[in-house]
């Protein structure tokens, strides 16, 4: 019986590597090292694709409501917080209309991270316009964290 290799000339180390090529693990290295970026960006700058990550919702007072020359939107009344707006804070108010009555509530979206000259008083209110699906009419404006009517503001 033979004791050498099959084909002459090749040894039994010879055969190809098997195995996932080099280049593929490069490319899965720097594939995690641009995720881990991203979401540290959106994270702690709150810049980027994942900017929701690095901010921080607060609920608002909504106040008070007027009509505008629109009969599709109205102007909601929200109190500042305590210490104040940043000038890239986003005031959002949503309002549901649910048959014979609107429904609002307000939120602030801030940087988690981000220091800045807050602008406003306490207690001072700011405009948000609100778009509607049905006009306005005669139908209520109510806070929907207490269920309390809006007044009226000419």
């Amino acid at each position: 019986m033979p004791r050498g290799p099959l084909i002459p000339g090749i040894e039994e180390f010879d055969a190809p590597k098997r195995g996932v090529p080099r280049f593929v693990w490069i490319l899965l290295a720097g594939a995690l090292i641009g995720v881990l970026f991203t979401l540290a960006l959106g994270l702690l700058a709150g810049a980027g694709p994942l900017r929701s990550l690095g901010q921080v919702e607060s609920p608002l007072q909504p106040v008070s409501f007027r009509p505008t020359t629109d009969e599709m939107v109205v102007s909601i009344a929200v109190t500042l917080p305590a210490k104040g707006l940043c000038p890239n804070d986003e005031v959002q108010v949503t309002a549901f209309e649910r048959g014979p009555r609107i429904e609002v509530e307000a939120k602030v979206e801030q940087s988690r991270n981000v220091a800045c000259p807050e602008t406003g008083i306490a207690g001072d209110s700011t405009w948000v316009d609100v778009i509607l699906t049905q006009p306005l009419g005669d139908r209520p404006v109510i806070r929907l964290s207490d269920r309390q009517p809006l007044p009226r503001d000419r």
